[in-house]
Protein backbone atom coordinates (compact mmCIF):
# COMPACT_ATOMS: atom_id res chain seq x y z
CA UNK A 1 0.00 0.00 0.00
CA UNK A 2 1.48 3.35 -1.02
CA UNK A 3 1.14 6.25 1.33
CA UNK A 4 -0.23 9.54 0.06
CA UNK A 5 2.57 12.07 0.44
CA UNK A 6 1.82 15.78 0.44
CA UNK A 7 3.87 18.95 0.74
CA UNK A 8 3.61 20.77 4.07
CA UNK A 9 4.80 24.05 5.47
CA UNK A 10 5.64 24.29 9.16
CA UNK A 11 6.34 27.60 10.84
CA UNK A 12 7.08 27.77 14.55
CA UNK A 13 8.31 30.34 17.04
CA UNK A 14 10.92 29.49 19.66
CA UNK A 15 11.41 31.48 22.83
CA UNK A 16 14.19 34.03 22.49
CA UNK A 17 15.77 33.22 25.85
CA UNK A 18 17.45 30.13 24.35
CA UNK A 19 21.11 30.26 23.45
CA UNK A 20 22.12 29.65 19.84
CA UNK A 21 23.17 26.07 20.72
CA UNK A 22 19.83 25.34 22.38
CA UNK A 23 17.96 26.84 19.41
CA UNK A 24 19.96 24.66 17.02
CA UNK A 25 19.14 21.59 19.16
CA UNK A 26 15.39 22.27 18.99
CA UNK A 27 15.54 22.79 15.21
CA UNK A 28 17.49 19.54 14.77
CA UNK A 29 15.03 17.70 17.04
CA UNK A 30 12.04 18.86 14.95
CA UNK A 31 13.87 17.89 11.75
CA UNK A 32 14.59 14.42 13.21
CA UNK A 33 10.91 13.96 14.09
CA UNK A 34 9.95 14.70 10.49
CA UNK A 35 12.60 12.42 8.98
CA UNK A 36 12.09 9.54 11.44
CA UNK A 37 8.40 9.37 10.57
CA UNK A 38 9.06 9.06 6.84
CA UNK A 39 9.12 12.70 5.82
CA UNK A 40 11.70 14.40 3.64
CA UNK A 41 12.71 18.01 4.30
CA UNK A 42 12.99 20.28 1.28
CA UNK A 43 14.14 23.44 3.00
CA UNK A 44 14.75 24.79 6.50
CA UNK A 45 14.58 28.57 6.62
CA UNK A 46 15.56 30.13 9.94
CA UNK A 47 14.28 33.70 10.00
CA UNK A 48 16.08 34.41 13.24
CA UNK A 49 15.06 36.52 16.22
CA UNK A 50 12.21 38.95 15.64
CA UNK A 51 10.00 41.18 17.70
CA UNK A 52 6.53 39.69 18.07
CA UNK A 53 3.54 41.80 17.04
CA UNK A 54 1.99 41.17 20.45
CA UNK A 55 3.21 39.38 23.62
CA UNK A 56 2.95 35.59 23.52
CA UNK A 57 3.30 33.87 26.91
CA UNK A 58 4.60 37.22 28.27
CA UNK A 59 7.45 37.21 25.75
CA UNK A 60 8.02 40.03 23.28
CA UNK A 61 10.66 38.39 21.04
CA UNK A 62 10.85 35.03 19.32
CA UNK A 63 13.01 32.98 16.99
CA UNK A 64 11.13 32.03 13.81
CA UNK A 65 11.79 28.80 11.87
CA UNK A 66 10.05 27.84 8.61
CA UNK A 67 10.30 24.29 7.21
CA UNK A 68 9.04 22.90 3.92
CA UNK A 69 8.72 19.12 3.86
CA UNK A 70 6.96 16.23 2.19
CA UNK A 71 5.44 13.34 4.07
CA UNK A 72 2.43 11.20 4.89
CA UNK A 73 -0.58 12.61 6.69
CA UNK A 74 0.14 10.45 9.75
CA UNK A 75 3.23 12.58 10.38
CA UNK A 76 1.29 15.75 11.27
CA UNK A 77 -0.16 14.61 14.65
CA UNK A 78 3.33 13.54 15.76
CA UNK A 79 4.79 16.93 14.91
CA UNK A 80 1.91 18.83 16.54
CA UNK A 81 2.24 16.77 19.72
CA UNK A 82 5.99 17.27 19.90
CA UNK A 83 5.66 21.02 19.38
CA UNK A 84 2.84 21.28 21.92
CA UNK A 85 4.81 19.42 24.59
CA UNK A 86 8.01 21.42 24.05
CA UNK A 87 8.04 24.45 26.38
CA UNK A 88 10.50 26.27 24.11
CA UNK A 89 7.96 26.50 21.27
CA UNK A 90 5.61 29.48 21.65
CA UNK A 91 3.42 28.97 18.58
CA UNK A 92 3.31 26.73 15.52
CA UNK A 93 1.38 26.46 12.28
CA UNK A 94 1.33 23.50 9.88
CA UNK A 95 -0.23 24.00 6.46
CA UNK A 96 -0.97 21.49 3.72
CA UNK A 97 0.31 23.14 0.56
CA UNK A 98 -2.20 23.32 -2.28
CA UNK A 99 -1.28 23.82 -5.93
CA UNK A 100 -0.96 27.60 -5.72
CA UNK A 101 1.19 27.39 -2.58
CA UNK A 102 3.48 24.81 -4.20
CA UNK A 103 3.80 26.94 -7.33
CA UNK A 104 4.60 30.01 -5.18
CA UNK A 105 7.17 28.01 -3.20
CA UNK A 106 8.91 26.67 -6.32
CA UNK A 107 8.92 30.11 -7.94
CA UNK A 108 10.53 31.67 -4.88
CA UNK A 109 12.96 28.79 -4.50
CA UNK A 110 13.97 28.80 -8.18
CA UNK A 111 15.66 32.12 -7.87
CA UNK A 112 15.89 34.53 -4.98
CA UNK A 113 16.66 37.29 -7.49
CA UNK A 114 13.37 36.63 -9.28
CA UNK A 115 11.58 36.67 -5.92
CA UNK A 116 13.15 40.05 -5.09
CA UNK A 117 12.00 41.48 -8.43
CA UNK A 118 8.53 40.04 -7.87
CA UNK A 119 8.42 41.61 -4.40
CA UNK A 120 9.33 45.00 -5.86
CA UNK A 121 6.52 44.64 -8.41
CA UNK A 122 4.11 43.57 -5.66
CA UNK A 123 4.97 46.63 -3.59
CA UNK A 124 4.19 48.92 -6.51
CA UNK A 125 1.00 47.06 -7.46
CA UNK A 126 -2.39 48.45 -6.55
CA UNK A 127 -4.51 46.86 -3.86
CA UNK A 128 -6.94 45.21 -6.29
CA UNK A 129 -4.31 43.97 -8.73
CA UNK A 130 -4.26 40.25 -9.60
CA UNK A 131 -1.94 38.08 -7.55
CA UNK A 132 -1.70 34.31 -7.64
CA UNK A 133 -1.05 33.39 -4.01
CA UNK A 134 -1.33 35.68 -1.01
CA UNK A 135 1.36 34.59 1.44
CA UNK A 136 0.89 35.12 5.17
CA UNK A 137 4.62 35.84 5.54
CA UNK A 138 4.41 39.01 3.43
CA UNK A 139 3.10 41.28 6.17
CA UNK A 140 3.90 44.52 4.35
CA UNK A 141 1.53 43.47 1.59
CA UNK A 142 -1.14 42.30 4.05
CA UNK A 143 -1.12 45.61 5.93
CA UNK A 144 -2.77 47.18 2.89
CA UNK A 145 -5.91 45.22 3.67
CA UNK A 146 -6.14 46.28 7.33
CA UNK A 147 -7.25 49.69 8.61
CA UNK A 148 -5.63 51.82 11.33
CA UNK A 149 -7.53 49.98 14.06
CA UNK A 150 -6.38 46.56 12.88
CA UNK A 151 -9.69 45.54 11.29
CA UNK A 152 -9.76 43.85 7.90
CA UNK A 153 -11.21 46.12 5.23
CA UNK A 154 -14.46 44.93 3.61
CA UNK A 155 -14.60 43.65 0.06
CA UNK A 156 -16.63 46.60 -1.22
CA UNK A 157 -13.87 49.00 -0.09
CA UNK A 158 -11.04 46.90 -1.54
CA UNK A 159 -12.94 46.24 -4.78
CA UNK A 160 -11.69 42.65 -5.01
CA UNK A 161 -13.55 39.43 -5.88
CA UNK A 162 -14.93 37.33 -3.03
CA UNK A 163 -12.40 34.55 -3.66
CA UNK A 164 -9.48 36.94 -3.24
CA UNK A 165 -11.09 38.50 -0.14
CA UNK A 166 -11.27 35.04 1.46
CA UNK A 167 -7.60 34.43 0.59
CA UNK A 168 -6.66 37.79 2.13
CA UNK A 169 -8.64 37.03 5.30
CA UNK A 170 -7.01 33.59 5.56
CA UNK A 171 -3.51 35.07 5.17
CA UNK A 172 -4.16 37.84 7.72
CA UNK A 173 -5.50 35.32 10.25
CA UNK A 174 -2.45 33.09 9.80
CA UNK A 175 -0.09 36.06 10.19
CA UNK A 176 -1.91 37.12 13.37
CA UNK A 177 -1.72 33.60 14.81
CA UNK A 178 2.06 33.58 14.36
CA UNK A 179 2.39 37.11 15.85
CA UNK A 180 3.59 38.54 12.55
CA UNK A 181 0.70 41.05 12.60
CA UNK A 182 -1.14 42.48 15.62
CA UNK A 183 -4.80 41.79 16.25
CA UNK A 184 -5.35 45.39 17.34
CA UNK A 185 -3.35 48.49 16.40
CA UNK A 186 -1.16 50.10 19.05
CA UNK A 187 -3.20 53.30 18.95
CA UNK A 188 -6.36 51.44 20.02
CA UNK A 189 -4.84 49.64 23.03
Amino acid sequence: MTMNRKMYELTYILTSVLSSEQTAEVVVRVNEIIESAGGSISEVDEWGARKLAYPVDKKKNGYYVNIYFEGPGTLIPRIERALTIDDNVLRSLILVMDKSMVAHYHASRAGRQVAAETQEKAETATVGSPRRYIDYKETDYLKRFVNEQGKMLPRRVLDVPAKKQRAIARAVKRARHLALMPYVADSVR
